[in-house]
């Protein structure tokens, strides 16, 4: 039984992307004529395999990191600028999602044992049910070692917008980007979007902490 569950926990990633255009059809939230417009949320969504975008900032053309505050899975305040001394790593998800976001968390999770003296922030997407209880089961049910953050709708509301990402609504169920974006000492230093495999995802994000442009 023991080995069952192994192997099950092991293959629920793949599990999921492959009941994804299912359980999207079910929520009416097709590729196509559907809810989300053109398609754009809908590949991001999805994790854009096939279109993984890296963008490097050249050293002096690094927009700024925009500030927050907000509140982690220990119900302790994390503040972006107070983090600033390292390198930050921020993606955006939430606990309830069904299908990407565990991929991206199974990514993630074999993203970070590469990254050596980084921060890693996970933000919600579904503040009304990611609370700080919620998202300390969830990462410790997973044994997930990074932050995850949540905070008001307000709040995050400006967040996303800041660091440029799409969500979009329908019931219960969010579409959104998948993206990573790593700052430093206030700089953006660069943005991942898509969903590369682990290797690929840590050899990006070390190469803008590097300046490797």
């Amino acid at each position: 039984m023991k080995f069952l569950w192994i192997v099950l926990i092991a293959f629920l990633p793949f599990l999921a992307l492959l009941a994804f255009p299912y359980i999207a059809s079910l929520l009416g939230v097709g590729g196509s004529g559907g809810v989300l417009g053109p398609g754009d949320v809908w590949e991001q969504h999805l994790g854009i395999s096939q279109r993984i975008v890296p963008v490097c900032y050249k050293p002096g053309s690094e927009p700024p990191a925009a500030d927050f505050t907000l509140v982690d899975q220990f119900n302790r305040t994390v503040t972006l600028s107070e983090l600033w001394g390292r390198p930050v790593v921020i993606t955006f998800s939430y606990t309830y999602c069904p299908d990407v976001c565990p991929l991206i968390h199974a990514v993630l999770n074999a993203t970070v044992p590469k990254l050596r003296g980084y921060v890693v922030l996970d933000v919600s997407l579904d503040p009304e049910r990611d609370t700080p209880q919620r998202l300390y089961a969830y990462s410790v049910g997973n044994r997930y070692n990074w932050t995850f953050l949540t905070g008001p709708p307000d709040v995050l509301e400006k967040v996303w917008r800041s660091y440029g990402v799409t969500r979009v609504v329908q019931g219960g169920y969010i579409a959104h980007d998948v993206l990573f974006v790593v700052v430093r000492d206030g700089k953006v230093l660069g943005v991942v979007r898509g969903l590369p495999p682990p290797d690929e995802l840590a050899m990006y994000i070390n190469n803008f902490v590097e300046r490797k442009c």
